[in-house]
């Protein structure tokens, strides 16, 4: 049989981050399916008997896998399609290989697996690892190999195509469903969505949408009702710079040793923060609409504080009584008097913690996401503990980019809540007075407004930016580089 289609593979299979088009996916699979039936018929025709174990099998897969190996390592990868005979389906498989042994070669391989346990196609159809020892000896269409991989619940034939192979290795090989062309139910964007956003193509009444995932619970109800859904766990790298004024809410002074106390003789000028932090999210959609996540990261920053000291209420606080007589150094110094501070820029850095989830929703190209997140900052050195509260409503509309993903662009609010206490030590300009405070920082504008976007590169991989401002003294940079699997 004349080569099946090498050509396709290099194109498409090869370059699986990258994805098949969907404008090109029923011309695909129509490929595939006519290739597959000419090679179980070259099978047939060159090996009689087998189809006493075809008539026996309750499934079989057909598949073409492109290998290439050079002194110890080796590899290959590839596409087929498995037919349920029993349920009359259809799932397209991607096959991917590692050799490690000695040989040579690089060849196009048939491969055609006859299943006779349903546990075992089931397994090799939504995915799953075999090891094994195969060997090879090939020349163009001539020659032959024997491989053991899923044992006596499957029979496995070869069928060499082109190339040339001299090899003995120990063998991995793993099976993953094929996306683009087997419809799950799985989105090209990272947001449930009804399928005019997201679409595999029609693939026939052979092929029924079936989710192949444990979450999100209740998947199944929803992809039958027209809706697509993202793969559901995810990693994010997340960086964010974030500054904003702050609000004093209360300052503890202790002066020259003295107990600290409450301070009620002090102003607060252009309080404010710098911060960025980078953090590592793990998410989950726990149900279509819902998703939920954790994150772990570091925070460094800085916050300002210009204060301005009364000079009556420090003679009050360290107990002195200029109306006495006799000398009074401290009350002609202070007396009647202001006294500015040098800036205090407390450098603060700790590990951050966050929980949070996010509700989502999309129909047609629209789309809606609510995310709220509780982070809680563990401070270094004398710093205590941050806490922040944000809710991120959001609305965009996607815009298909072809053979490039598609790229989501949203405008929203953002509400964030953040308390910081700090601790430290102050002299006034003289040298005369050593200030040991706390202090408790909130931010001054709670809303502002955000715009961004989203490039969902293919299903697993999108990198997102973002930036709040427009509203309010809080100016913010967010991006975000996520995986999902």
């Amino acid at each position: 049989m004349k080569a099946i289609f090498p050509c396709l593979l290099l194109t498409f299979f090869l370059c699986s981050c990258s994805g098949i088009p969907v404008e090109d996916r029923d011309a695909v699979r129509e490929k595939i399916n006519q290739d597959a039936a000419l090679a179980l018929k070259e099978l047939l025709d060159t090996q009689p008997l087998v189809q006493e174990n075809l008539d026996k099998s309750i499934g079989y897969f057909v598949g073409e896998i492109s290998s290439v190996q050079a002194a110890i390592i080796g590899g290959g990868t590839g596409i087929g399609v498995l037919h349920d005979t029993e349920k009359q389906t259809r799932t397209y498989v991607n096959a991917d290989r590692f050799d490690l042994g000695p040989g040579l070669s690089a060849t196009v391989n048939t491969v055609v697996i006859l299943f006779y346990d349903r546990e075992a196609m089931e397994e090799f159809g939504k995915g799953k690892t075999y090891t094994g020892i195969a060997a090879a000896s090939s020349a163009g269409t001539s020659g032959g190999s024997a491989v053991s991989m899923i044992g006596h619940k499957a029979d496995t034939y070869y069928l060499s195509q082109s190339g040339v192979a001299v090899t003995a290795t120990a063998r991995l090989v793993t099976t993953s469903v094929n996306t683009d062309l087997t419809d799950v139910g799985l989105s090209e964007i990272s947001i449930p969505a009804t399928r005019s956003a997201s679409t595999t193509g029609e693939q026939g009444d052979d092929a029924p949408r079936q989710w192949n995932r444990a979450l999100p619970f209740l998947a199944q109800e929803v992809i039958d009702r027209g809706y697509d859904l993202p793969l559901p766990y995810g990693l994010s790298l997340i960086y964010s710079k974030v500054d904003q004024e702050q609000y004093i809410t209360d300052l503890n002074v202790g002066i020259n040793g003295r107990p600290i106390e409450p301070f009620e003789f002090v102003t607060f000028d252009e309080a404010y923060s710098k911060s960025d932090s980078v953090q590592l999210k793990f998410d989950a959609w726990l149900f279509p609409f819902m998703n939920i996540f954790g994150m772990f990261g570091k925070v460094e920053g800085e916050a300002p504080l210009e204060i301005s000291l009364d000079g009556n209420g420090m003679l009050d606080h360290l107990g002195r009584d200029c109306t006495k007589p006799g000398p009074k150094p401290l009350c002609n110094l202070l007396q009647d008097k202001t006294f500015n501070l040098p800036t205090i820029t407390p450098d603060f850095s700790g590990e951050t913690y966050g929980v949070g989830t996010i509700l989502a929703a999309g129909w047609d190209d629209w789309f809606v996401t609510l995310p709220l997140t509780l982070t809680y900052a563990d401070m270094e050195g004398k710093y205590t503990e941050g806490i922040s509260t944000t809710v991120t409503p959001r609305v965009g509309h996607l815009f298909s980019l072809d053979n490039a993903g598609n790229l989501a662009l949203y405008a929203g609010g953002n509400y964030l809540k953040t308390e910081l206490d700090i601790e430290g030590v102050a002299q006034d300009p003289m040298g005369l007075f050593t200030f040991e405070y706390t202090v408790e920082q909130s931010n001054s504008d709670r809303w502002n407004a955000l715009v961004g976007g989203n490039w969902n590169i293919d299903k697993r991989w999108s990198v997102q930016a973002e930036y709040n401002g427009f509203i309010g003294s809080r100016d913010a940079f967010i991006a975000s580089l996520n995986f999902r699997y």
